[in-house]
């Protein structure tokens, strides 16, 4: 089978609840290249598996993450099938299988320790050879770096940022997500000229998908709509690049 060269963003989020490990393994299933996840710290300071700060949207609970233990988040139910995953939980089912990127989501101080914790848990499973650690607060990424010299890196922003290659290079990062409206390809040719991979996100329309097979077939897209990205892939051979 063709693997998909993409980003499954959460998952499948569009037929899972996201970030959960039923979503994780549909897009292990669809041979997706990579996939993303969000992490943040419980009370007692085990790294969990969540794209919001609060729980409401995604469980039967209410509150924030960071004010329950992990015993207490196991107690609430994601869509009445599963419960909140940690992050070594997903390391493990995705150990071997598919590349991840892990987004920290450090803001600021509010998550003390962050990086060392997801640092340790991927040194505890022995996945460090398909983990990037990426993230929007560029401070958290740095002292990721400090941290240890080994990790991949990743940036993520909400704009275009042409300044912010110097920075990217004093640590060692060559991975830069970018919302795929202020995508150009003067900015384009910014990012590959550096051999920085561009990630645009979200690729979610067909309209999306055909500038992207178009203007950009050597970025790595981020998508929720993992199957008509397959099928959208496997047609375009333009994408099918080897990087």
């Amino acid at each position: 089978m063709v693997k998909i060269r993409g980003v499954a963003h959460r998952g499948y989020p569009v037929k899972y609840p996201e970030n959960t490990l039923s979503s994780f393994q549909a897009a292990v299933d669809l041979s997706f290249t990579h996939l993303e996840l969000d992490v943040h710290l419980s009370k007692d300071g085990i790294p969990v598996l969540m794209h919001d700060y609060a729980i409401e949207r995604m469980s039967d609970g209410r509150g924030n993450i960071r004010d329950y233990t992990l015993d207490e988040l196991k107690r609430f139910s994601i869509k009445g099938i599963e419960t909140i995953p940690t992050l070594e939980e997903a390391l493990n089912l995705l150990k071997g299988k598919i590349s991840i990127l892990i987004e920290l989501k450090q803001s600021g101080d509010l998550y003390p320790g962050l990086e060392e914790k997801a640092l340790e848990i991927i040194r505890k499973t022995d996945t460090l050879d398909q983990s990037r650690i990426i993230g929007f607060d560029h401070f958290s990424i740095a002292k990721t770096r400090q941290l240890n010299k080994d990790i991949r890196l990743g940036l993520c922003c909400s704009g275009s940022m042409p300044y912010v290659f110097p920075f990217m290079e004093e640590i060692d990062c060559d991975f830069l997500g970018v919302q795929l409206r202020f995508m150009t390809p003067q900015y384009a040719a910014m990012i590959q000229e550096r051999g920085i991979i561009s990630g645009p996100w979200p690729v979610d329309t067909l309209a999306d998908m055909e500038l992207i097979a178009a203007k950009y077939p050597t970025d790595l897209i981020t998508t929720n709509e993992l199957e008509c990205w397959a099928e959208f892939y496997r047609n375009h051979t333009e994408l099918h690049v080897d990087i």
